[in-house]
């Protein structure tokens, strides 16, 4: 009967729910207690969020001893089993997986703080410890995954997305994935190096034909402003990637696709040569030719990301182009007119990181990523109301404030330094973020 059929299948979703529950939760507290994961991220993560509870609640009034039952990672584990076993789309379980991993390190660190100022008391040490605590951590573990659950059941919208994106998407993301991975290989390989070597002397060759005095000796770049060393990173740009991404996405036929594959040879090796020829640019114009060198494949993979999210928005025509080109250049308007002023307000609310930053990779950061959003939101949105344009200005600003202080904190008590790849990959990703965070929102409003 049909007044049968619902009434079972909620009874066996509840019962598959519950298994896989179990089935998550044994998986993954077996992982937490496996020795090497102890030793390699349990032990650290403890070790940071001490660190962090003593930054923000100050040293502990008596001395007490973080171990690993202090970690929060079976609060993680648990928190973590229920969101992964519910029926949802695995994109919004990762989501909230992440969500809730992050809130319990937040709960545990305050509660690892306040445990150390109440360390004088034995009696209030002990009531928070094993009572207050406890009961805290698991209602807000609680709330979290039935509030997670009636979002992730919530109906949405249907957005549709042009075949090409979604593909171009999924494969940029994988690439770089196995880019990143693939790191260890190439940026120790003779190989990369000789190519390495062979650019520079190309490029000491591009700028004898400018009048300009260069030698190249091995993959070194001498120069009258100075010498540049072009080493296997130098060439390594993640436009690679992305160049396969949209090789593989856009072309059909193994024909367009090998010959787009050879011409990425001679196409990187020539952006590899451009990138030293900016040694030749007037200082009036640039001071230090080592901080543009270096920034480079950055400025240009922005530029990039603003023609793509041109095309995306307004199709493969006109329009595209020249929303594209007055993005790229209100952006850098921005840029020139308000990095200064935005970089000290900002820097003046955390505090300059005290990192090391050859490359200026972070000093470079806030007014790049507020000149990147504005030139997507301008290439994006044909119309852009100034409260939503606020708004995602406030979650950019919040974002590296947040980022900031915890380079700040962690690097005045871990001697941590972040790569410069890292920062640089950071830059990109967050105005990106963001502009994806607007789009979703903004769609189903019109």
């Amino acid at each position: 009967m049909p007044t049968d059929i619902a009434p079972h299948s909620h009874h066996k979703d509840a019962r598959n729910f519950a298994l896989r529950a179990v089935g998550w939760s044994l998986g993954l507290f077996s992982l937490v207690r496996l020795s090497w994961f102890e030793t390699n991220a349990v032990v650290p993560l403890t070790q940071l969020q001490s660190r962090f509870a003593e930054s923000v609640f100050g040293r502990p009034a008596l001395p007490i001893d973080v171990t690993l039952a202090c970690s929060g990672a079976d609060a993680i584990a648990l928190c973590a089993a229920a969101i992964l076993a519910y029926p949802a789309m695995w994109p919004t379980r990762l989501v909230g997986a992440a969500g809730g991993i992050g809130l319990i390190l937040a709960v545990n660190t305050a509660r690892i703080g306040t445990l150390g100022r109440a360390a004088a008391s034995p009696a209030l040490f002990q009531a928070l410890h094993l009572y207050v605590w406890p009961a805290v951590l698991m209602l807000a573990i609680a709330g979290y995954v039935f509030a997670w659950m009636r979002l992730a059941d919530a109906p949405r919208p249907r957005i549709d997305v042009d075949p090409f994106w979604r593909r171009f998407v999924i494969l940029t993301a994988t690439f770089l994935v196995l880019f990143t991975a693939a790191s260890p290989f190439y940026l120790e390989s003779a190989t990369v190096l000789r190519v390495a070597a062979l650019i520079a002397r190309a490029a000491a060759f591009g700028l004898g034909l400018i009048g300009m005095q260069a030698v190249a000796t091995a993959n070194v770049l001498s120069t009258s402003r100075g010498a540049f060393l072009v080493t296997q990173e130098c060439i390594s740009t993640p436009l690679i990637p992305v160049y396969l991404a949209a090789v593989f996405a856009y072309l059909n036929g193994w024909r367009p696709r090998a010959l787009a594959l050879l011409a990425a040879v001679p196409l990187f090796v020539g952006l590899g040569i451009a990138r030293l020829l900016v040694v030749a640019l007037p200082p009036a114009l640039i001071g230090s030719p080592l901080f543009l060198i270096h920034a480079f494949y950055q400025l240009l993979l922005a530029a990039t990301v603003v023609f793509v999210a041109a095309f995306w928005r307004h199709g493969a025509g006109a329009t595209a182009w020249r929303r594209a080109v007055i993005g790229a250049a209100v952006g850098s308007l921005v840029v020139y007119l308000l990095s200064p002023w935005y970089t000290h307000a900002l820097t003046s609310v955390v505090g300059s990181a005290h990192l090391e930053d050859p490359q200026g990779a972070i000093a470079l950061l806030p007014a790049f990523q507020l000149g990147l959003y504005v030139a997507l939101c301008a290439t994006a949105f044909v119309a852009l109301s100034w409260r939503f344009f606020a708004g995602g200005l406030a979650m950019l600003a919040l974002s590296q404030i947040a980022v900031f202080a915890v380079l700040n904190i962690v690097a005045g008590h871990g001697g941590f330094t972040p790569h410069v790849r890292d920062v640089r990959a950071w830059a990109l990703a967050g105005p990106l973020l963001l502009l994806a965070a607007m789009v979703t929102y903004d769609r189903p409003r019109r």
